[in-house]
């Protein structure tokens, strides 16, 4: 009877110290999945600061054009996309010029360093910017599957270097002197003239007459020669 009792108190003493031990664990656990959830959310917002960082570095500069336009481009958020403004001088004139498009759909997948790369790359390549109301800006890594990201001017040369006042004199003067240039002669021409004059030899009697004679007496081959030396002879008016 003793013995059934000391094995019975040793099995509550296993049972309550491994129970101690599940109790011990499950305590530990808790805190540490707390810590990774309060965790998560501050590496994706770290993650999120970093790449608007990224983004917005990306979205300004200066480049230099293939025919020696010096320009500066920055980029502003729309209701709908995005205004990518173009400001340059060459030749001591300034213009601008403004494109637009929504590469929103493209930069959801961490291709935005990518993306404003190939947009200023693609400015560098530009000839004549902001001339050409059909330029478009487009990159490899977008505009296949996102053709809304290619960009598009809107308003091509907006601003005009103004006309200085020495060369809107001499626009004046040339002007002027429209008025006094000497007027072509539209008479009718001398080729005109020797046309008709043919055309009226042509059924002349007397030279009807000539030709006539003229192939009866030399042949076909010096009907020609023969007409010509009657022509001075005669002296017909043709």
């Amino acid at each position: 009877m003793r013995i059934h009792g000391l094995i019975l108190l040793s099995f509550l003493l296993l049972a309550a110290q491994v129970l101690s031990e599940k109790v011990r664990k499950t305590a530990k656990n808790v805190p540490d999945s707390t810590t990774e959830e309060d965790m998560s959310p501050s590496l994706g917002k770290a993650r999120n600061k970093q790449r608007s960082r990224t983004s917005k570095s990306m979205t300004h500069g200066r480049f230099v054009t293939k025919d020696q336009a010096t320009c500066r481009w920055a980029v502003t958020e729309e209701e709908l996309g995005i205004n990518l403004k173009v400001q340059c001088t060459r030749a001591d004139q300034e213009f601008s010029c403004v494109f637009a498009g929504d590469p929103t759909g493209c930069l959801k997948y961490d291709k935005d360093q990518t993306y404003w790369k190939q947009v200023a790359r693609t400015l560098r390549k530009q000839k004549n910017i902001c001339e050409n109301s059909k330029s478009v800006l487009k990159t490899r890594v977008c505009r296949k599957k996102f053709p809304e990201s290619n960009l598009k001017v809107v308003n091509p040369r907006k601003e005009k270097a103004e006309v200085s006042p020495r060369e809107h004199n001499k626009v004046q003067e040339a002007v002027s002197m429209e008025p006094n240039k000497v007027k072509v002669d539209i008479t009718t021409s001398p080729a005109a003239t020797v046309a008709v004059k043919d055309s009226e030899c042509l059924e002349d009697p007397d030279v009807l007459t000539q030709r006539k004679t003229a192939l009866e007496f030399c042949g076909e081959s010096w009907s020609s020669f023969c007409t010509f030396f009657l022509n001075m002879l005669q002296a017909t008016s043709c």
